[in-house]
C-alpha cells in the first residue's frame, strides 16, 4: 500500500498548487446572495438538528469539529481504493499524516477517537494483508447509518439552491455517489484550505466546545422565525448535555459577542452571530457542492472503421 507522503510527492505541481486558485469562497458568496438562501439556512438547521438528535453517540462524536474531521478522514481513506487497494487505506499511519496538516489533531486525540469508534461499533480493525504489523480501520454498517442523516441534509439543502443538480436523487440512485464525494473531498484535503482554517474563530468556539454547535441551532432558528428560544432544560434534553453546560455556553457566547442574554438568561442572536453563521453555512454548502458531483461521462467509443 502506498503512503500519503509518496502519493503527494509524485503529484503534478499544478495539482499541488490548487490552493492558489480557490473557487470555494466565490461559490459560498454566490450561495449567500441567492433569494433561496434563507430557505436553505432553515433546511440546514432542521437537517443538522435531526442529525444531532438521531443518536446520542453521534451527537458526542460530532460535538467537536476535530472528531468529525477524523471520522471524515477515515471514511475517505477507506473509500479511496483506487489509491490504496481493495482494503482501503485507513491505517494509523495514514490517519496520523492527515491529522498533521493544520489545524492539527494530536496523536492522543487520534488514538482516543479510534478506540471510541471501535468501542461504539462504528469501526472495526483488521490486520493489513500487505503488512501484518499494521491494522486497517474499516467502517461498519453502523457508520453507514451515521452518514445517512448527514448526506440527507447536505444534498437536500443543496437542492434548494441548485435544484437542477438533483443531488438528493443522485445520492439515492447512484451507487458510486458517496464514495465519489468522499474521495474528491478527501483528496482536496491535501491541496485545498480546510473548512476549519477558513473560519478559525468560529470553529474555536462552536466546534471545540461540547454542545455549543448544537445549542446554536435553535437560537438561530428562533431568530429566523421570530419565535421564542426553547428553555435551557429543553435544550439540554434535546442534545444530551447538562443544563449547566447550556448555561455556560450561552454565557461564554455572550462574552464572545454571539448572544445577548436577557435578565432571565434567555439568549438572542446578535448581528455577529447572524453574519458568521450565514457565512459558515454558505461555506460548508459550497464545499459539498464542489465535491458532490455527477459521475464523469464515459469517453465515447471510437469505431473500428473510423
Amino acid at each position: 500500500m502506498e503512503s500519503l507522503t509518496a502519493i503527494r510527492e509524485r503529484a503534478p505541481a499544478s495539482f499541488r498548487r490548487a490552493e492558489e486558485t480557490d473557487p470555494l469562497p466565490i461559490q459560498a458568496a454566490r450561495f449567500a446572495a441567492m433569494p433561496a438562501f434563507d430557505a436553505a439556512v432553515r433546511a440546514y438547521i432542521a437537517g443538522m438538528t435531526g442529525f444531532r438528535r438521531s443518536n446520542r453517540v453521534v451527537n458526542k462524536l460530532i460535538s467537536y469539529h476535530a472528531r468529525w474531521r477524523l471520522a471524515g478522514y477515515l471514511l475517505y481513506l477507506h473509500a479511496d481504493r483506487e489509491r490504496f487497494g481493495p482494503e482501503g487505506g485507513a491505517t494509523y499511519g495514514n490517519l496520523l499524516e492527515m491529522c498533521s496538516r493544520p489545524p492539527e489533531i494530536s496523536p492522543r486525540v487520534l488514538k482516543t477517537m479510534l478506540a471510541l469508534l471501535q468501542f461504539t461499533g462504528f469501526v472495526k480493525a483488521r490486520r493489513n494483508s500487505g503488512d501484518r504489523r499494521s491494522k486497517i480501520y474499516q467502517p461498519t454498517p453502523r457508520m453507514q447509518d451515521f452518514m445517512r442523516p448527514w448526506l440527507c441534509y447536505a444534498t437536500g439543502t443543496l437542492d434548494i439552491l441548485e435544484p437542477a443538480m438533483r443531488r438528493a436523487r443522485l445520492w439515492q440512485d447512484d451507487p458510486s455517489f458517496v464514495d465519489r464525494f468522499l474521495v474528491s473531498s478527501g483528496r482536496a484535503h491535501e491541496t485545498a484550505k480546510p473548512l476549519a482554517e477558513r473560519m478559525p474563530e468560529w470553529v474555536a468556539f462552536f466546534g471545540a466546545r461540547d454542545g455549543a454547535g448544537a445549542v446554536l441551532l435553535p437560537v438561530m432558528l428562533a431568530d429566523l422565525d421570530g419565535t421564542p428560544v426553547p428553555r435551557r432544560a429543553e435544550l439540554a434534553k434535546t442534545f444530551g448535555v447538562s443544563k449547566t453546560q447550556v448555561t455556560r455556553i450561552l454565557q461564554l457566547g455572550e462574552m464572545q459577542g454571539y448572544f445577548v442574554l436577557d435578565d432571565a438568561g434567555v439568549p438572542a442572536a446578535t448581528e455577529l452571530l447572524r453574519v458568521t453563521f450565514g457565512k459558515w453555512v454558505a461555506t460548508e454548502l459550497a464545499f459539498y457542492a464542489q465535491h458532490m458531483q455527477p459521475a464523469a461521462p464515459l469517453p465515447a467509443r471510437t469505431s473500428a472503421l473510423s
